[in-house]
């Protein structure tokens, strides 16, 4: 039952909802308070769990004898509530891109001044990189790739890998580690392998377009992202050297 109460929840249900439906599944139809002896959530909890199951189209109310009773509805109408959250979520997408240029007009982008952000989470770094794959530009970075492994949400960065590769989208990557580096999704990511003997770092640094992105992964995960199209042009400069070195240092070892 834990199980399908985890899965229920991943799907946007909250714990008790995820309770109260599985529970009205293996009762089949019942009284409010036999449904709270079944799950444990105090009587008060159970009426609004059991309005949001019914506002959600998962379980139906019927009254017998003066007493509600409520049973839930088949599992498949799973599918129809996730359809409707998809066409929701799709209306407030062409509202987003309605609203675009109009909030454009109040977003002052001629300024000098950069804009700054940090994130401290694996939703907002999703996020990023959402926004990165949407740019479409070019990607060059170095990357200490030991305290990468150690942190970073790997399932992620296969997924993020898997969009650039679908854009066709050139990415750079000096990595420095000691291991044997591929990456099955993305094969055509350019890369150099730096052994850590010749630098030594536990963070990242990328350019993509106008945007320089800071990773520390000595202490957990953090991220400062720099918006401004000098800085990154200067932080690019200085990695299109960096590739150049890594290129000749592994060329040299190559021929040893």
């Amino acid at each position: 039952m834990r199980d399908l109460v985890h899965d229920l929840v991943r799907l946007g249900f909250s714990e008790k909802e995820a309770e109260g439906y599985v529970a009205l599944l293996s009762l089949g139809k019942a009284p409010v308070q036999v449904i709270a002896q079944k799950t444990g959530i105090n009587r008060a909890s159970v009426y609004h769990v059991l309005d949001a199951l019914v506002k959600k189209g998962l379980a139906i109310v019927s009254v017998e004898h003066g007493e509600k009773m409520y049973s839930a509805e088949p599992p498949a109408r799973l599918i129809t509530h996730l359809s409707i959250q998809m066409q929701e979520l799709e209306e407030r997408r062409r509202l987003a891109d309605g609203l675009m240029m109009r909030l454009q007009v109040f977003y002052n982008t001629s300024g000098t001044k950069p804009k700054i952000s940090y994130i401290e989470s694996v939703d907002g770094l999703r996020m990023l990189q959402r926004e990165y794959e949407e740019m479409g530009e070019d990607m060059i970075q170095i990357v200490g790739y030991d305290a990468f492994l150690a942190l970073r949400d790997t399932s992620a960065s296969k997924i993020h890998q898997k969009e650039l590769a679908r854009q066709h989208r050139r990415v750079r990557s000096i990595i420095v580690t000691d291991r044997k580096v591929e990456f099955p999704d993305f094969p055509e990511m350019e890369i150099v392998v730096i052994p850590k003997g010749v630098v030594e770092i536990d963070g990242e640094m990328t350019v993509c377009g106008d945007r320089l992105v800071m990773f520390s992964y000595a202490s957990g995960i953090i991220a400062v992202e720099i918006k401004s199209k000098t800085i990154a042009n200067t932080a690019k400069a200085t990695l299109e050297l960096a590739w150049k070195e890594a290129k000749r240092f592994d060329s040299v070892r190559a021929g040893l």
